[in-house]
């Protein structure tokens, strides 16, 4: 019997999304200037997710639709720099406008704000419970990343797994842009969220 699609299969799906719409920011720019076929990483699917998935593996056909996204994502950067150094730059400031596209809220909570993030970012499957909340109050939301699920994908095409840190924290800083928060890293994988 086939599994049944619920919100939060729909809601890991838009995440995967989200990943695939800064794939094609990238692929995009006129910014890049390199010598890399940007649009051989772009994902041109572009049906429903009722139309794509395998009902009898909802979960399966999830977690590889993430596997997909991760690793064509750290291949195009990790191209792309192979190619041109430099170009960290202009994809710090597309990071950055992909996250202003998406902004949080601005008078929500430090919590809500966490939340945003959480309904952006692919960070595994729910079940993977990348992000632990620590302390949180009106004022600020502290969080440890549990375990590093991005490391791999850019380990594994020869690139710099601390690239997606950078990228990750550009489109933050552009979620945050016209609010009254800023994100920071505190210590290693410990984060915060924090009225300025």
């Amino acid at each position: 019997m086939s599994e049944i699609l619920g919100p939060i299969h729909h809601w890991l799906f838009n995440k995967i999304q989200l990943q695939e719409e800064l794939i094609k920011d990238i692929a995009a720019s006129s910014d890049i200037k390199c010598d890399v076929d940007r649009e051989a990483f772009v994902n041109k699917e572009l049906r429903p997710l009722e139309e794509l998935i395998d009902t009898d593996n909802i979960h399966g056909w999830l977690q590889n639709a993430i596997h997909d996204a991760e690793g064509r994502y750290a291949k195009l950067v990790t191209a792309i720099l192979s190619s041109d150094s430099s170009a960290i730059d202009p994809l710090k400031e597309i990071a950055f406008k992909s996250g202003a596209k998406h902004p949080a809220g601005k008078n929500e909570f430090p919590t809500e704000t966490y939340k945003h993030f959480q309904d952006f970012f692919v960070n595994g499957m729910p079940c993977d419970m990348v992000n632990s909340v620590v302390d949180q109050n009106n004022e600020h939301v502290v969080w440890e990343e549990l375990q590093d699920l991005h490391s791999s994908y850019w380990k594994d095409c020869g690139g710099d797994p601390a690239n997606y840190y950078i990228l990750r924290a550009e489109i933050m800083k552009g979620m945050l842009a016209e609010t009254d928060k800023e994100f920071r890293e505190i210590e290693p994988q410990r984060f915060e969220i924090v009225r300025r």
